[in-house]
Order: C-alpha cells, then sequence, then structure tokens
C-alpha cells in the first residue's frame, strides 16, 4: 500500500470520528488497516523512551511503524480541522441534508460490515448483534445533556472519545454529543483552543493505547461476537441521525416521517452518501489490506 494510499484512509478516518455517528475504527476495519494500526498502537510503551534518547532513530521507526503511521496521522490530522468547519456550517445551514449524507454513509458502512462477517456469522451471532442493535438504538434517542465543562473533564472526555473511536461501530464524536461538550470542542477546534485540544488529546492518547490492548486481547478470544455485536450497534446509530427529525421543548429527540415538501433533498443526499460509502469500499479492496 502507498503513502497516498495510507493518507487517504487517514483521511476517511478523520472525517468519521468528527461525524456523530460515524466511526474511524469501522473506516479503518473496512479498509483493511485495523489490524496494522491496532499494532502500532499496543507496540506504545515508556521504553522506546529510551530508544529515542540513545539516538535510536531507525530502530524507534520500525517499532512504531513510521513509514504507516506519518501518512495516516496527517490525514486524521487535515480532516479532522477540515471537516470539523464543514460540520458546524452544514448542520446549520442544511441540517435535514446534511444528516441524509451521513445516514447513507453509516448505512453503507454497516453493510460492508456485514459482509466482512458473513463467512463466519451464526445463528447464535443474531443475539449479539440484536444486543448491540438495541443498545446504540436506545443510546440514540437519550436526550443529551447540557453541561459546562471543568479544564479537568476534558482529559476525561478525550480518553472517552477517542476509546470509542478505536471500536468499529461506536461514534465517539456521538459520545461526545450525548454528555454535551461535542459543540464546545467543534468550537475550539475552529477557533484553535490549542489548551482545550492539548488537555482532550492527553486524555484522548492514554484511552487509545488502553483500548487497543483491551481490543486485541478481545479479538483474539472472541473475534466474532465482538465483531457481530459492534456491526448491530452500527445499524442502532442510524436512529440517531435519521434525515427527518426534531426536538421538543425538553430537547427530546423526535423521529419524524419525510413530507411531500421535504423527501427528495435528502434522499439524494442518503443516495450519495451510500455512493461514497461503496466507492470507498471498492478503492479499498482495489488496492488491498495492508
Amino acid at each position: 500500500m502507498t503513502s497516498a494510499g495510507i493518507f487517504m484512509r487517514g483521511l476517511a478516518m478523520g472525517a468519521a470520528d468528527a461525524v456523530p455517528g460515524v466511526s474511524g475504527g469501522t473506516i479503518a476495519f473496512l479498509t483493511g488497516i485495523y489490524p496494522r494500526w491496532l499494532a502500532v498502537l499496543t507496540a506504545l510503551h515508556p521504553r522506546l523512551l529510551r530508544l529515542g534518547m540513545q539516538g535510536q532513530w531507525k530502530a524507534l521507526w520500525r517499532v512504531l511503524d513510521g513509514a504507516f503511521v506519518l501518512p495516516l496521522i496527517a490525514g486524521i490530522i487535515v480532516a479532522l480541522i477540515s471537516v470539523a468547519h464543514l460540520i458546524t456550517y452544514g448542520l446549520n445551514a442544511w441540517p435535514e441534508r446534511i444528516w441524509g449524507l451521513f445516514f447513507g454513509l453509516v448505512m453503507m458502512m454497516g453493510l460492508g460490515l456485514i459482509r466482512q462477517i458473513w463467512p463466519g456469522f451464526q445463528g447464535r451471532h443474531v443475539a449479539y448483534f440484536a444486543i448491540g442493535l438495541l443498545g446504540s438504538a436506545a443510546l440514540g434517542l437519550l436526550q443529551p445533556v447540557s453541561m459546562e465543562m471543568a479544564w479537568w473533564g476534558w482529559p476525561l472526555a478525550g480518553a472517552l472519545a477517542l476509546s470509542a473511536m478505536l471500536l468499529p461501530g461506536i461514534s465517539g464524536s456521538f459520545l461526545l454529543v450525548l454528555i454535551g461538550v461535542y459543540p464546545t470542542l467543534m468550537k475550539a477546534v475552529t477557533s484553535g483552543d490549542w489548551g482545550m485540544l492539548g488537555l482532550f488529546a492527553l486524555g484522548g492518547g492514554c484511552g487509545l493505547i488502553a483500548m487497543a490492548h483491551l481490543l486485541r486481547w478481545i479479538l483474539a478470544r472472541a473475534e466474532m461476537i465482538l465483531l457481530s455485536t459492534l456491526t448491530g450497534v452500527v445499524f442502532g446509530a442510524l436512529v440517531r441521525i435519521w434525515p427527518w427529525q426534531s426536538s421538543d421543548q425538553s430537547g427530546t429527540l423526535l423521529l419524524n416521517w419525510p413530507s411531500v415538501s421535504n423527501w427528495l433533498s435528502p434522499t439524494l443526499w442518503m443516495l450519495a452518501g451510500l455512493m461514497c460509502g461503496f466507492v470507498m469500499l471498492w478503492v479499498s479492496q482495489r488496492e488491498g489490506a495492508v
């Protein structure tokens, strides 16, 4: 796989992580880089500092898989910064269209996950799929809270969001929406509040590494159970990003049927999201896993 291909995957992961209801972990899994990404994260250890202090840069580069990590992280950062601006503007200007785009994209990611796990899927895995589906849908219907985050809360929010982003099917951005800090974080990204973003990244890095070790342990022992559950989670998340949604005075999410006057545009954007997801998966299969 070329550096350009890895960078494009990073762009897709970063864009997904900025969208409530979409997961960068899902993109990594479907585009064939998930095992390599987990291997890098689980290789992070304090002993690597010794290699740096001793000037063993080539050894450090090999351990951290630098040829893979640098273009991937570059793509993630570029996407997070640029997509944050687009999402903030789009959700304010055309909410139904943007949710339609997200809905189609997540739907295609879910279909891609089903295609990945289908060869090993058995009857007993249906229950785990249903648990993920119902749990995610119930979570999506929860009323987001509105809260002011103290400085010490941002590392905790980062740990929650980034550890969740590593899971195929779990959206860290969606969890931030539920606890009421997603708009504040998006403003911090667009305004360049590096103090807040630094605290968020510090906690996020710790949570990401801890989750990588846990996931590697679970995947080695119960891969199909985990993936069946997380595939259900992806489809359950569609509840939260239904294009024709509104809220009552208390902020409770209301799911509406499209009307004659407002069905066309969100539907077209939904189809565009499906097509974007399809092209992404097709290109990944053509280029091959790493």
